[in-house]
């Protein structure tokens, strides 16, 4: 029986359990649309611009058991998802990028050219090295085996994009699926765990950590390292993306983490990576001076093993498989006692707990985010965005139950928070989507709020302003001899968002002491869209960093025994 690429397109989706595409609709690319809102079984979420739509497919790729799905339109369409596309990637997010392009005839034939057809433009060749996988499918009958192909890619091993360029015509070309040949993925090699060596190392551990990272999250495996944290008695520290792994957690530990997760890894005798890169954002400028500890790295992607550190054991496993397999062996293992090594971190959580607390003039930041982690709900989406509410958020937030907390990490992609959370909340409509952001990431994608407060979505979009972009004030403030180009109040302010929310219908609340934060919990609970502005100094900080303070050095550890 025949059908239209576009349409056999539309029911892999189907079959994926691919229930929404995000996009934004263009001559290209409507054949596609059109297929897909016909199966029924798809909804079409029609953004505002392209780069919120691969925001919100991002999302909804973390947030959901299959593939972010996001459409444009060929040429300045398919450019306008480049970001989204390089952050899924950095951030290992399984997502299919559908473009538009051109007819063959104009693509194929231009010779050396610059251009012959409207919008086209070689997608491709520009998304290569930011996908795992990139192709025009100008033969109909190869569309069975390079949708296979991606979408295995793009789910598969470390997750990220994938995108797929598709000319109109061949969009409208008939084909007989049940001719057509498909992929084959290679066989899975068997790893060697390693785990009576691993064994063997945290028997003889007397300090040690466990380092979560995104690959946690990514590969579904929170309640299997939650059981090996249970199991083995070992404090967990986080990586930025792996603040939502597990609940009882130090923190996060990093370049702003907070002090005490900074000095756990500082101080350990032995940290257990699971799923963390070990990026400069965690390890700092000279990774010698991060951790005199052994490593065990365990992580899906070969090519991070042994990158930064000389590591004492590494495996190249699915974390899932790993954990599973190690709970496994563990349950009737005789663990050391840690009880001593948790009081020495929680000392230094008592002591130094306080070092986030910058600001001497009205509502403190992290202050503010600390309480309302008390009255989020134990099961909500947070996103947050890039800078200093990025820092804020993730030095006092408390992650409780099944939340989940979602970054723009590699990339730190300032605008990603609004559409992010439009694509988580579209996944999980029955859950309190919180949005943090700035009053610079929120004007970057401003026009998202155009979607919420027309589709009425309950997302509660917290922003700290603070009217400058604080986190590049802070810099040129340290090396910069305080030139503060682009940051200044001539040169940068925030709109009106008392204004802005009534322009687009959303509720608006005004937040200047920290006293009026524990007023929120009724707004934060109820089903309207809203902007909650977090009033804050125009010269808020952000310091912590892990590499200029004096006392990482004056609680180093040097005695073997606690």
């Amino acid at each position: 029986m025949k059908m239209n690429v576009a349409k056999y397109i539309a029911e892999f989706l189907v079959s994926k359990n691919v229930r929404h595409v995000f996009g934004y609709s263009g001559g290209a690319i409507l054949k596609m649309l059109d297929e897909m809102v016909a199966t029924g079984q798809i909804v079409y979420i029609q953004n505002y611009h392209e780069q919120a739509s691969s925001f919100a497919a991002d999302a909804y790729g973390r947030v959901t058991d299959t593939v972010g799905v996001a459409l444009a339109t060929s040429g300045p369409g398919a450019t306008n998802l480049v970001t989204g596309i390089a952050n899924a990637y950095l951030d290992s997010t399984p997502t299919l990028f559908i473009t538009g392009q051109d007819y063959r005839s104009n693509i194929l034939t231009k010779g050396n050219a610059r251009q012959n057809g409207f919008q086209d433009l070689n997608i491709t060749a520009i998304v290569k090295p930011i996908t795992k996988y990139a192709k025009l499918i100008d033969n109909p009958q190869e569309i069975r085996f390079e949708l296979e192909k991606a979408y295995h890619l793009s789910v598969s091993g470390r997750p990220g994009a994938v995108l797929l360029d598709i000319p109109i015509d061949v969009q409208f070309a008939e084909i007989v699926p049940e001719s057509l040949h498909g992929f084959t993925p290679p066989a899975l090699s068997i790893p060697d765990l390693k785990i009576p060596q691993i064994k063997k190392l945290i028997a003889g551990s007397i300090r040690p950590t466990i380092l979560v990272g995104g690959g946690i999250r990514t590969a579904k495996a929170h309640t299997e390292v939650r059981e090996f944290a249970k199991l083995s008695g070992i404090p967990v520290i986080a990586t930025l993306m792996g603040l939502d792994s597990v609940e009882e957690n130090y923190g996060f530990a990093g370049l702003h983490g907070n002090t005490y997760a900074n000095m756990a890894i500082q101080n350990s005798d032995l940290i257990i990576a699971l799923g963390a890169r070990f990026g400069q954002r965690q390890v700092g400028k000279d990774p010698s001076k991060y951790s005199g500890a052994k490593v065990v790295h365990v992580d899906i992607d070969e090519n991070e093993l042994h990158r930064i550190f000389k590591e004492e054991i590494t495996v190249k496993s699915h974390l899932k498989h790993f954990l599973q397999n190690i709970n496994s062996e563990c349950a009737g293992f005789s663990f050391p006692d840690f009880s001593h090594w948790h009081a020495i971190i929680q000392e230094w959580e008592k002591k130094y707990k306080k070092n986030a607390y910058l600001n001497t003039v009205g509502l403190d930041p992290v202050k503010a985010v600390e309480k309302l982690s008390d009255i989020i709900s134990h099961n909500a989406i947070i996103t947050s965005d890039v800078g200093h509410n990025q820092m804020w958020v993730a030095q006092g937030f408390r992650s409780r139950g099944e939340q989940r907390i979602l970054n723009s990490s590699g990339l730190g992609s300032m605008g990603f928070s609004l559409p992010c959370a439009i694509g988580a909340q579209i996944a999980h409509p029955d859950k309190q989507v919180i949005c943090f952001t700035g009053d610079g990431g929120l004007q970057m994608n401003i026009q998202e709020l155009m979607f919420i407060g027309h589709r009425k979505l309950p997302i509660k979009c917290l922003v700290f302003n603070n009217n400058t972009l604080g986190m590049m004030r802070e810099v040129q403030s340290r090396y910069y001899n305080n030139h503060y180009y682009g940051s200044n109040r001539d040169e940068f302010q925030c709109v009106d968002l008392n204004a802005v929310a009534t322009a687009y219908g959303i509720e608006y609340v005004c937040i200047k002491t920290l006293d009026e934060i524990s007023t929120l919990k009724e707004s934060l609970a109820d089903h309207k869209p809203y902007i909650i502005e977090l009033e804050i100094a125009f010269d808020s900080k952000l310091s912590n960093r892990y590499d200029e303070a004096e006392f990482f050095e004056a609680e180093r550890i040097n005695d073997a025994s606690i």
